[in-house]
């Protein structure tokens, strides 16, 4: 069996999820082949170009556009016709990369392939093969939302509610089986050995921070104030590749004299062994942060979401109680008065173990298989 699947760049998560259903595929099923493509690399460089620096474009710039345009789009509105039927426009590119590889199984990592694959299987291109559609947030989207689509699988259960309910999805289409994470982050961590490594206690509450989407500002003024409030805490901040950040957080830690408690980090490949070992992660509100955060039954902190997925993302976690928001003038105050509530702490830590779905990547494997290797027909959404 072939399964081919879509990623793009427009935020980690599309491409994260790919490459955790790959090492599933990989690891446990040796006898299917598995490729990886960015669906909208492949299309062409203006269209990725267009979809994915405009929309970072608007999140970081405009995110009050974007989040207006989030919402347009969610409905049967002229905006969202246009957009359905410009990315049903580029589908005759996409066949040519599908052509390439064959598969029996493709799986759709974002809306804008989910609906090019929903109109190449319209015209009778892809008869034989059957196409998943990945929703990689806590919230679904009517940009997903295309006929011929044989399962769409969502992050929880009442997601499914959404489907049927607003866009009239077949309940026999929809698999609330989470959203596929590495293995890694569902083990659960030696938290001894880890400290012993990174020379951390193990004894002591640890607060991770996930910098690389705050900004300069935003990110040194929690780290400032959370070392200073409590000089027991230590602290394990990850920029990802902002440089000029890393830079700045450098000279803050000798500012508060917080060297020896704090761990600074530029690009890591090893995001859950930082997990496993702290007591709180603070961090945006992206599908995939949260499902690998829920993995390693860690309660969030969520500062700065962007109007329309993460504003739903947040809803979703602060509902289930696995989540606090935090505001910019406050937020250290709002971490540290959690940090000393050790029961909410605990109930948090279980809401999350209760919200994880550790076999996402593997059930969705499961699924593909059993759809590849059936003669049924496609299912219609409308």
């Amino acid at each position: 069996m072939k399964i081919l699947i879509f990623s793009a760049s427009t935020g980690g998560g599309h491409k994260r999820a790919a490459a955790a259903l790959e090492d599933t595929i990989k690891r446990l099923n040796p006898d299917v082949e598995v490729t990886v493509v960015d669906g909208l690399r492949a299309i062409g460089k203006m269209y990725d170009n267009t979809a994915v620096k405009g929309y970072y474009f608007l999140v970081k710039k405009a995110p009050k556009v974007y989040g207006g345009m989030y919402e347009v789009t969610d409905r049967k509105s002229l905006a969202y016709k246009a957009v359905m039927k410009l990315n049903a426009a580029q589908s005759r590119k996409l066949m040519e990369e599908i052509e390439r590889h064959q598969p029996d199984v493709i799986i759709m990592c974002h809306a804008f392939i989910t609906a090019m694959v929903s109109k190449l299987k319209a015209k009778g291109k892809l008869e034989n093969v059957k196409a998943i559609s990945l929703i990689t947030d806590f919230d679904a989207h009517r940009t997903y939302i295309v006929p011929n689509i044989d399962a769409y699988v969502v992050a929880e259960p009442q997601m499914a509610d959404k489907l049927i309910e607003e866009y009239g999805v077949d309940e026999s289409l929809i698999y609330p089986l989470g959203i596929p994470t590495f293995e890694k982050f569902s083990l659960p961590g030696a938290k001894e050995e880890i400290c012993r490594r990174e020379g951390f206690d193990p004894n002591k509450t640890t607060v991770l921070l996930m910098a690389g989407s705050f900004g300069v500002t935003g990110v040194l003024k929690i780290y400032e104030n959370l070392a200073l409030n409590d000089p027991e805490l230590q602290l394990i901040v990850i920029t990802g590749k902002n440089g000029k950040l890393i830079e700045k957080l450098d000279d803050s830690v000798d500012k508060v004299g917080a060297r020896d408690r704090t761990r600074l980090l530029f690009y890591v490949n090893n995001v859950e062994d930082y997990m496993h070992i702290s007591d709180l992660i603070v961090t945006k509100p992206g599908g995939l942060t949260i499902a690998e955060s829920l993995a390693c039954h860690l309660p969030m902190a969520i500062y700065n979401a962007y109007p329309g997925q993460e504003e739903y993302n947040v809803q979703f976690l602060l509902k289930q109680h696995a989540a606090i928001t935090v505001d910019k003038k406050n937020a250290a105050e709002e971490i540290s008065r959690l940090l000393h509530d050790p029961e909410r702490l605990r109930e948090m830590r279980e809401n999350c173990r209760r919200l994880a779905r550790p076999n996402a990547a593997e059930d969705m494997v499961k699924l593909a298989k059993s759809l590849g290797e059936s003669d049924a027909p496609a299912g219609a959404a409308p």
